[in-house]
């Protein structure tokens, strides 16, 4: 049997664990990362992000208690998590930039992945800013001596003498044990796993598209279970509403996003009635659709000020991103426009009765400001539909788990008492306690890796130190 060592194991070569590797590299410690993909880089979302860098809607270079008091405010936060998250963004951009991760900011605090790069839109919409980010992440390990191994599987936790040992894994199909005095498990969340997203997030949301990567099957998760952790707000996803055409066309994941769409718009279920605060967002929107009885059936209905305001703005060009308008129309794209409501219910196969009952009430609440007396409440701003009606068939396209193992502000893993299990930590989508809620809680996906990879490393780093 293999048996490499190594002072710390990271399980999970996304942007977590190759910052979680650098950082604890940095500190002294001997490093081994390990990614069960066989790619150079892993094979995680970074792959495929658009490189934006924000911290809950905000610049991560803002006040640590206003990032602090945004991410509690949603009720699923954990203390401790958030408060190391809120203090440690803004050192993070400045960390990734010493790595030699390029770095631009488009406006003050809109900090990106530099975005020069080769676009592709077909099949899948891809950038490469994130194969350079951790390109460079990786250079920098292996001049700090560090090791990656590709085609390497974490399958359960070695545990001796109270502590976490390392792993039981596979390489190639053959049997391996790699020890290590710390483990940090950065192995991405479990939205590819159909069973796992079936159990957590709703019994049909496995019908849902993934808009993410394929290696996400919840091994950190499982492994970190058995072990006795806890996983928290496992039921929140990070996602979009995107055309039900991804579920046979790859060229609608993972965009175009229809974001301005929700909040313009109503959603309707296969039975042509509301369901869901529309002003909540899209993230939140989503979420509720993925947890109900049918994802698949449901449409958005917009009118033709909202479709003609949804291309893209000149300032957007850069980012090389699809805007519905025209994308949908030009490829097919499910989407129906008709004078009536009752034409537009026929064109997308819904009860016309329900659906102009539907639309005829919402604009009376609306035009009156009793949108919260409606059945499914609206919030935001909401706006009277008006003729020509659009309808577009929707899916939730879920991009990442946000809940997952809780760890603690030094990126600890917690038990079920919330007490740290000695020697294990994570980061990256592998947690849970900063991200979820009822408005969809969505604090970065890029600034979570990073934040965390960065406690995760330096905490595992002085652990091995003195032990």
């Amino acid at each position: 049997m293999d048996t490499p060592a190594a002072d710390i194991l990271i399980v999970g070569a996304g942007l977590a664990g190759f910052t979680a590797a650098v950082r604890a590299a940095e500190y002294g410690a001997g490093v081994l990362l390990i990614d069960k993909s066989a790619g150079e880089f892993g094979d995680g979302n970074v792959l495929m992000a658009s490189g934006s860098l924000r911290a809950g809607g905000k610049s991560p270079r803002s006040n640590p208690a206003e990032l602090y008091d945004f991410v509690m405010s949603e009720g699923v936060g954990y203390p401790d998590l958030v408060r190391a998250w809120s203090a440690t963004c803004s050192r993070a951009v400045d960390w990734l930039e010493s790595a030699g991760v390029g770095l631009e900011e488009t406006a003050p605090g809109r900090i990106w992945l530099h975005q020069k790069s080769e676009i592709s839109l077909a099949p899948v919409y891809k950038k490469a800013v994130g194969t350079r980010a951790v390109a460079a992440l990786k250079a920098g390990l292996e001049g700090l001596g560090g090791r990656y191994r590709d085609g390497t599987e974490g399958v359960s936790l070695l545990r001796e003498n109270g502590s976490i040992q390392g792993i039981n894994g596979k390489q190639k199909g053959a049997d391996l044990e790699i020890r290590a005095r710390a483990t940090i498990l950065s192995t991405g969340g479990f939205s590819a796993n159909k069973e796992m997203v079936k159990r957590h997030i709703g019994p049909k949301a496995d019908q849902c598209k993934l808009r993410g990567s394929r290696q996400d099957t919840g091994d950190g998760l499982r492994m970190a279970l058995e072990a006795g952790a806890k996983a928290v707000n496992l039921q929140y996803f990070y996602g979009h509403l995107i055309s039900r055409k991804a579920l046979v066309d790859d060229r609608f994941w993972p965009y175009p996003r229809l974001d301005s769409l929700v909040d313009e718009g109503i959603l309707i279920d296969g039975g042509g009635r509301r369901f869901v605060d529309e002003g909540r967002g899209d993230v939140a929107v989503a979420n509720e659709l993925a947890r109900s009885d049918d994802p698949t059936g449901a449409a958005l209905i917009f009118d033709q000020e909202s479709w003609k305001a949804s291309k893209n703005s000149p300032s957007s060009t850069s980012l090389m991103i699809p805007a519905p308008n025209p994308w949908l129309l030009d490829n097919d794209g499910e989407i129906f426009f008709h004078e009536t409501i009752t034409g537009l219910a026929a064109a997308l196969g819904v009860n016309a009765q329900n659906l102009s009952a539907t639309v005829e009430q919402y604009a009376r609440a609306v035009e009156s400001n009793q949108s919260g007396s409606l059945s499914a409440p609206r919030t935001g701003k909401p706006k009277p539909l008006h003729a020509p009606f659009y309808g577009l068939k929707v899916i939730p396209g879920i991009t990442f788990t946000m809940g997952g193992v809780l760890i603690n502000g030094r990126g600890e893993v917690l038990d079920a008492n919330e007490t740290p299990i000695r020697g294990l930590y994570a980061a990256g989508d592998a947690i849970g306690g900063l991200m979820g809620g009822y408005r969809g809680g969505y604090t970065g996906g890029l600034m979570q890796a990073v934040v965390t990879g960065i406690l995760a490393g330096e905490n595992a780093a002085k652990f091995v130190r003195i032990t």
